[in-house]
């Protein structure tokens, strides 16, 4: 008789890192010059949501808070909410695309639905601590009935890390999440900085003052080359190096100082 298969039982500690992560987008990526990702990272949402509660109980502000909304009456409240975020332990990550310099949608076979999973996938690979394990909530929109977003990513972002590292992808209506809500604000503000660095945006209105204040915040200069820091990082979508060519079948490359050289067999 056979050995019967045999399952090793793996017990997590009570205070296994886990987080929160928020995905939000902002721009249209199969039309707009500049789409980027955004990622917010909470170890403990709860405490970032409560503040927030509070922040809104005290300016009467209950409508949806959102990035295209931002005036100069309301960017008061834009402002407190940074500071909020950035006090917190809460990490943030935006992966940033410029088609003009490097089009995912083009990479990608012009779908832009794959262009889009791939720049979400990428953000929480590294938005994922060693160990740590995140739960994601992402805006919803309407998709084709073929695209499974939710799980795609989850199996594209463990695979690649060779671990488990997202066990849930949900999508919600950003109305209802005020995390999300913030995701939207801080992708919209690191992406102005990017438009108006291509003369598509201004240096006066309210968004331009938030996306300044935003990165004085930080503690980041620019965003422009990317940025890294402990609660920031922002990365620039480039396509990958093109591959080398392989030999053909049949022959060797002889490696010689300042020059290749392919010798048949």
């Amino acid at each position: 008789m056979g050995q019967k298969a045999t399952t090793t039982k793996i017990d997590l500690r009570r205070d296994h890192k886990t987080a929160a992560a928020f995905v939000d987008e902002t721009g249209a990526i199969a039309q707009d010059r500049f789409f980027s990702v955004g990622c917010l990272v909470m170890p403990v949402p709860s405490r970032i949501l409560r503040e927030m509660q509070k922040l809104r109980d005290k300016r009467q502000w209950y409508a949806e808070i959102k990035w295209v909304d931002l005036t100069m009456t309301s960017l008061p409240l834009y402002k407190d909410l940074i500071d909020m975020v950035v006090a917190s332990d809460a990490r943030y990550y935006c992966f940033v695309a410029d088609r003009d310099t490097a089009d995912p949608v083009e990479r990608f076979k012009r779908d832009a639905w794959l262009a889009y999973e791939k720049l979400a996938t990428q953000v929480l690979i590294a938005a994922a601590k060693p160990y740590e394990l995140l739960s994601v909530m992402a805006d919803n929109y309407s998709t084709p009935e073929h695209v499974r977003f939710e799980e795609d990513v989850l199996a594209e972002v463990n695979r690649r890390l060779e671990r488990l590292a997202v066990t849930t992808v949900c999508r919600l209506d950003s109305r209802a999440c005020d995390a999300l809500q913030l995701v939207d604000v801080l992708t919209g503000a690191v992406t102005f900085e990017h438009r108006q660095a291509a003369g598509l945006a201004g240096s006066r209105s309210a968004k331009a003052l938030l996306s300044d204040y935003v990165r004085q915040a930080y503690g980041a200069a620019t965003t422009l080359g990317g940025h890294r820091n402990e609660k920031l990082n922002v990365a620039i979508y480039r396509h990958p190096p093109a591959r080398r060519p392989q030999p053909a079948r049949g022959q060797v490359v002889r490696q010689r100082p300042g020059k290749k050289q392919v010798k048949k067999l």
